[in-house]
Parts: structure tokens; C-alpha cells; sequence
């Protein structure tokens, strides 16, 4: 190969992100070759009260609850937040795809959203001042805390994703329509959405009325 045909990137293998491109492009977009990691509801529980410390349990929760991405749990801000009202929200800004989306908030994380308003005097900026991989961290301590006093398995995996991923099929398990489900999560497409169907091929419970 000439040094012109290098300079022209002639031989060279695409990166993986090319290749993604290139699929995306053609209308065919590999599978997944794994499902997601999840836990049960129980073993989440088990998970967030071994959390180190209150702001690595407020970051989970908002990961749990409302199945917000690590980079937009440790972004968001009180002002992102709207409280007041029977059906309160948060806003996450500038998500993947640097989109902004509203996500209902549960009773749950509403809770301990106004725990760090009105008792830990957060009144502006960030609720939690820390990084991905500080929030990462404070999650695989909290996993190995409760593998030891044994209220998780030993050998139950938690990636960066796994409380999101857990999120979503427990809302589709509680009866939540996947689009819904789809639009909370940030999807682009609902096609994104549709994998946990596979690690919750029955949610609206029709096998039992089969007769």
C-alpha cells in the first residue's frame, strides 16, 4: 500500500462507531448480544440502604425511581425540579442526544427530594456534587455491603446501568404502556424500549388467562 492510499484511509478498518454508523445507515442494526442486567424490586431495597452515605442514596434512588442515566442523576439540578402539585416532575436537561425530557417523579424520590431541600439546605445547583465515577463507585460499595450481610446474592452483577434497567421493568411489570416507559427513559425510538420485553416477555400478565 502507498503512503497516498494510507493518507486516504484506503485499507484501514472502521472503528466500531463507524461500523455502527454504517448499520444505522443501511437499515441494519446489530442485536444486542446480551440482556439487561436487572434486579428485583427486594434486592434494589437491599441495594439503596447500603448505600454509604445520603447522596449516594439520593443518586440511586433517582436512577431507581425515576431511570435516569449516571451522567444525568449526578447533573441534576433543584431548579430542575417541580414539587408542588399531586404529580410532581423533573426535568432532565440536555440528555443523550442532548435532549431535554420531563420524567413524573415517584412518591419515593419526591420524598428525598424534599429531605435535601428542607433538611440538608440545598436550596440551588447540584443536588449531589460528584462524578460518574464517583457515583459508580459509591454503587459497587453499596452492592458489596449488602452481598456481605447477604440481603443481594453473592455473585449478582450491577453495571452503570443496572437500576435504570431494573426502572423500566418494573414499570412495564406495574402496568405502565411501553411508550410511556419509552419517552421517561429518553429513547430516541421505541424499538430501544422494546429489549426489556425480553426480560419481561409477559408484563400485562396474558399466559395466566390462557386457558
Amino acid at each position: 500500500m502507498t503512503t497516498t492510499g494510507l493518507a486516504r484511509g484506503h485499507g484501514r478498518k472502521p472503528s466500531k462507531k463507524q461500523q455502527v454508523a454504517q448499520q444505522r445507515a443501511s437499515g441494519h442494526v446489530a442485536r444486542r448480544s446480551s440482556l439487561p442486567e436487572y434486579l428485583e424490586p427486594p434486592e434494589v431495597d437491599a441495594l439503596i440502604r447500603a448505600a454509604p452515605h445520603g447522596q449516594a442514596r439520593l443518586i440511586m434512588l433517582e436512577q431507581w425511581r425515576g431511570g435516569l442515566r449516571v451522567s444525568e442523576a449526578v447533573a441534576l439540578e433543584v431548579s430542575d425540579l417541580q414539587l408542588d402539585g399531586d404529580r410532581p416532575t423533573l426535568r432532565v436537561r440536555q440528555g443523550k442526544g442532548s435532549k431535554d425530557r420531563i420524567v413524573p417523579v415517584h412518591p419515593e424520590l419526591a420524598a428525598a427530594f424534599r429531605q435535601v431541600i428542607d433538611f440538608a439546605g440545598v436550596r440551588r445547583g447540584l443536588l449531589v456534587n460528584t462524578s460518574r465515577s464517583t457515583a459508580w463507585r459509591w454503587t459497587k460499595d453499596a452492592l458489596a455491603r449488602a452481598q456481605a450481610n447477604g440481603t443481594i446474592p453473592a455473585g449478582r452483577q450491577c453495571g452503570t446501568h443496572t437500576l435504570r434497567h431494573s426502572a423500566a421493568r418494573h414499570w412495564l411489570a406495574s402496568g405502565v404502556p411501553i411508550n410511556h416507559v419509552s419517552r421517561w427513559l429518553g429513547h430516541a425510538s421505541i424499538q430501544t424500549t422494546l429489549i426489556y420485553l425480553e426480560i419481561l416477555p409477559d408484563p400485562s400478565g396474558f399466559m395466566d388467562r390462557v386457558l
